[in-house]
C-alpha cells in the first residue's frame, strides 16, 4: 500500500448504508472489524453489532481490577513499529486522557520518554546475568535459520521445530532468546516460527537487547482497548455482551450465512441474516476456558470439550465444509498447549521491585521480560512501571510472570508450576533470584492471581496449511474469519497485529471497497536486516567469505532451485504507478 492511499478515504461501496454487519467475538479482532466498516467503509455504525459471551470485550487483551481485590492481567504483549495495522487503528480512537490526541499519539510518546532497553533480559544461578549477547551458531544450525527463510511452506506441513533444527540449536542464546520471548516450544510449528523469522528480520539483529519492543503507559486494555470501546460506542455500534453465538447457518454450498443462533441469559434465540449483510466470526480464543487461582489456591485446569466458546463454534462450521479448517489440530493436546500466568499485587512493599531494578540497572517498565535459563519451569518475568492501572496507588506494584515449562517439576518447590498455589509459585521465583530472604513479607503484602490457560499456545501446534481457513473461505459470500487461527501466510499469529490485520482483510475483501489492506512491512527483503542477523549468529562484527551460511556442496543445486523458486513466487512484481491506466489506454 502506498503512503497517500493509507491515508486515502475510499468512497462508500455501493449500497452499504443499507448493509449491516455482525461480528462473532468483541477481543481485539471483533472491535476492529467494527471499526474498519464503521470509518473506513462508511457502513452505518448502528448497523454493526458485536456479539460477546463474556460480561466485557478485550478478549485475551485484558487488564482489570483493583487494589484492594488485586489486578489482574493474563499476558504480555510485545508490541513493535512495523505493526502497522494496529497502529493504523490507533490513530483513529481518541485518548482518554490527552485532549487532542490519539491512542497512536499516547503510545508514541511514552516510547519516546520510556525505551525499552535490557541488558538483564536471560538470568542463571540465582540471579547472575548469564552470558546471552552471543548468538554463535555452528555453520549448520546458520544455514538452517538462514534457508527457513526462504523454505516453500508445504516442504514444512505438520513438522515441529525439532524436526528442521538439530538438538543442539535448542541450546544456543538465539533460542533461549527467541522461544522465552515468543513462547515457543521444540515441538511447536516450524511454519509459524519461520514466519516470525520473516515479519520481524528487523528485529532479530537486537533481540537479545529487546531494542524495536514497544509497550504502553498503561495495560493494554486501559491504553489500547478502552479507547476504542469508548469510541466504536460513540459511533452508535452495538455491542451486547454475555451473549454467546452457538451455531451459524449457511446455505446448502456452505457459502452464504442465512441466521445466527445465540444464547443470551440462558435462552435460545436467532437471527436471520440477509444475504446482502455480512458476518466476521472469530473462530478461536487463546485464552478460552482460563481458570484462576490465587496465593491459597490453585489454577485448575478445565479440559471440558464440550463448551469451547469460539472453538466449538468453529468445530461445528469445520464439520460442515472442510474449507473452514480443522480445529482439531490446534484444540486436541492441552496439555502441549497449556501454561500458567501470575499476576501480583504488592502492596506497601516496594523492596522487590528495587532489588530488581538495583541489579538489573533498569527501572520497572523498561527492561523488558527477563528469563530464568536454569529454571525447569523456564520462568519469565515482567516488571511493570506505576501507575499500570488508572487508579493505582504508589504503594502499590504489579508484576507479571509465566512458566514456559510448568508441566516440569520445580527447583525449589518439588512439584509441576501447574499443581502450585500463588504463594509456591512466588517461592519458586525468589529462590531462582537468590531472594529466598524476603519470601515471608512479600507473601504476606501480596495478593497473586494466577491462571490456567489451556489453549495459550494452540495457535503454535504443527498443522497443514489448510487447517486453518482463508479469510474469506473459496465461495463465501458473506462470511469471513478474523483472529489468530486464520490462514495470514506474510503474517505471524500470536500477536495484536494478526487480529487487527485479519479484520482489516476481511472487511476490505468482503465489502470490496477500493482501497488495499495495508501490506506486511517487507524488512524480509531487506539485505541490511538480513546480513545483519547473519552478523548476529556468526557472532561478528564485520562479515567475511567464511562467516556465511555453508551450503553442502552435494546440496548447492537444490539452494538454487529453493532461491529461483523464492524470487519468482515471492518477490512481489514492481506496482504499476497508475493503477488501472493500462485497462484504459
Amino acid at each position: 500500500m502506498k503512503v497517500y492511499d493509507l491515508f486515502y478515504k475510499a468512497k462508500a461501496p455501493k449500497g452499504i448504508k443499507k448493509k449491516k454487519a455482525y461480528i462473532v467475538g468483541g477481543g481485539l479482532a471483533g472491535l476492529a472489524a467494527a471499526a474498519f466498516l464503521a470509518d473506513d467503509i462508511h457502513m452505518p455504525a448502528k448497523n454493526i453489532t458485536i456479539y460477546e459471551k463474556m460480561n466485557d470485550v478485550g478478549g485475551s487483551m485484558d487488564g482489570t481490577g483493583n487494589a484492594m481485590r488485586g489486578y489482574l492481567c493474563r499476558g504480555e504483549r510485545e508490541l513493535e513499529p512495523f505493526m502497522e495495522c494496529l497502529w493504523y487503528l490507533c490513530s483513529k480512537a481518541p485518548s482518554l486522557r490527552h485532549k487532542g490526541r490519539t491512542v497512536l499519539d499516547d503510545v508514541v510518546d511514552f516510547n519516546k520518554d520510556e525505551p525499552i532497553h535490557s541488558e538483564y533480559r536471560i538470568i542463571e544461578k540465582c540471579g547472575k546475568v548469564a552470558d546471552y549477547h552471543n548468538f554463535k551458531l555452528d555453520a549448520e544450525c546458520s544455514t538452517l535459520a538462514t534457508m527457513l527463510l526462504y523454505a516453500p511452506e508445504e516442504t514444512l506441513e505438520g513438522l515441529a521445530i525439532q524436526d528442521y533444527f538439530p538438538p543442539r540449536f535448542f541450546e544456543s542464546n538465539m533460542w533461549y532468546c527467541v522461544s522465552t520471548m515468543l513462547a515457543f516450544k521444540k515441538y511447536h510449528s516450524v511454519i509459524e516460527i519461520k514466519r516470525y523469522f520473516r515479519r520481524f528480520t528487523h528485529l532479530g539483529p537486537e533481540i537479545d537487547y529487546l531494542h524495536g519492543i514497544l509497550h504502553t503507559d498503561l495495560n493494554e486494555y486501559d491504553a489500547i482497548i478502552n479507547p476504542i470501546l469508548v469510541w466504536l460506542k460513540g459511533l452508535g455500534v452495538n455491542i451486547i455482551i454475555d451473549t454467546e453465538v452457538t451455531d451459524i447457518e449457511l446455505t446448502k454450498d456452505n457459502n452464504t450465512v442465512q441466521s445466527l443462533e445465540f444464547l443470551k441469559a440462558g435462552q435460545k434465540q436467532s437471527i436471520k441474516i440477509a444475504p446482502e449483510d455480512m458476518v466476521f466470526v472469530t473462530n478461536g480464543s487463546m485464552a478460552q476456558n482460563s481458570a484462576f487461582g490465587d496465593n491459597n489456591t490453585v489454577a485448575p485446569t478445565n479440559r471440558d470439550t464440550k463448551d469451547r466458546g469460539v472453538f466449538t463454534l468453529w468445530e461445528k462450521l469445520a464439520a460442515k465444509d472442510k474449507k473452514f479448517g480443522n480445529p482439531a489440530t490446534f484444540i486436541s493436546d492441552i496439555d502441549q498447549t497449556k501454561w500458567v500466568s501470575v499476576f501480583p499485587t504488592i502492596t506497601d512493599y516496594p523492596q522487590f521491585v528495587e532489588r530488581i531494578e538495583k541489579v538489573s540497572g533498569s527501572k520497572a517498565g523498561c527492561g523488558g521480560a527477563i528469563t530464568i535459563k536454569d529454571s525447569s519451569w523456564l520462568i519469565s518475568f515482567e516488571l511493570h512501571h506505576k501507575p499500570f492501572f488508572p487508579n493505582q496507588p504508589d504503594n502499590v506494584e504489579v508484576f507479571w510472570l509465566m512458566g514456559l515449562y510448568g508441566e516440569n517439576t520445580g527447583d525449589y518447590i518439588k512439584k509441576p508450576m501447574c499443581d502450585c498455589t500463588g504463594n509456591e509459585i512466588i517461592t519458586e521465583l525468589l529462590y531462582h533470584l537468590g531472594m529466598l530472604d524476603m519470601k515471608d513479607d512479600l507473601i504476606a503484602h501480596s495478593y497473586i492471581s494466577t491462571c490456567m490457560m489451556p489453549y495459550i499456545t494452540s495457535q503454535f501446534m504443527p498443522r497443514k496449511i489448510a487447517d486453518r481457513p482463508k479469510i474469506v473461505p473459496d465461495g463465501c459470500t458473506n462470511l469471513g474469519f478474523i483472529g489468530q487461527y486464520v490462514e495470514t501466510p506474510e503474517d505471524a499469529v500470536f500477536t495484536v497485529e494478526t487480529s487487527v490485520r485479519t479484520a482489516m482483510q476481511a472487511v476490505y475483501y468482503l465489502t470490496k471497497v477500493d482501497k488495499d489492506p495495508i501490506e506486511v512491512y517487507p524488512t524480509r527483503y531487506d539485505m541490511r536486516y538480513i546480513l545483519a542477523g547473519i552478523k548476529k549468529q556468526a557472532n561478528v562484527d564485520k562479515l567475511t567469505i567464511k562467516d556465511l551460511p555453508k551450503i553442502d556442496p552435494n546440496k548447492i543445486e537444490d539452494f538454487q532451485k529453493l532461491l529461483v523458486d523464492f524470487l519468482n513466487n515471492n518477490i512481489e512484481p514492481m506496482p504499476s504507478l497508475y493503477p488501472g491506466r493500462e485497462k484504459k489506454y
